[in-house]
């Protein structure tokens, strides 16, 4: 009778061993709503900063009386110096099927330099998550060929801060 009883707990034990680390792993993949949303921030944050045009650093909050809700710095990634496309179209965010146009603080960026670029304009609410279609439009300026960069739908993902 003891060995029935001892061999029931260790097929217990190694079944739940197994669910866990089947649960770890569908977490980690983002199979779960909630559970993977740190996993899909990161991944988005190692593509975006080192993009052609990188983004190293984004952040989204609901929109407060006098502050940008949605701020962006691009860095030039690229061999040559680069000139954003003036207005509001060189750095396009799309979600739900609005576009936002970013204003940045500076249109022309040599290798390695960075621009600060925002939105004024509700673009998200406190603790929900956002993914953002990305498109930047730059022209390089040895060639003055003109290229617009969508990071091939890898999306901005993140989490709505609080202010």
């Amino acid at each position: 009778m003891n060995r029935k009883a001892q061999g029931a707990t260790e097929y217990l034990i190694i079944l739940a061993i197994v669910i866990i680390i089947g649960l770890i792993v569908v977490g980690a993949m983002g199979g779960i709503p909630g559970i993977g949303a740190a996993g899909k921030t990161r991944t988005s944050a190692t593509f975006w900063s080192s993009a052609e045009v990188g983004v190293t650093v984004f952040g989204a909050s609901p929109l407060a009386a006098l502050n940008p809700s949605l701020n962006v710095t691009l860095r030039n990634n690229l061999r040559n110096s680069i000139v954003l496309q003036s207005g509001a179209a060189n750095l396009n965010v799309v979600s739900n099927g609005v576009t936002y146009g970013l204003t940045c603080l500076q249109y022309t960026l040599f290798p390695g330099q960075q621009t600060k670029c925002y939105y004024k304009g509700a673009v998200c609410t406190t603790g929900t998550s956002y993914s953002f279609d990305v498109l930047i439009t730059y022209q390089e300026s040895d060639t003055k060929k003109i290229y617009a960069f969508n990071g091939n739908g890898q999306k901005l993902e993140g989490r709505c801060s609080t202010s």
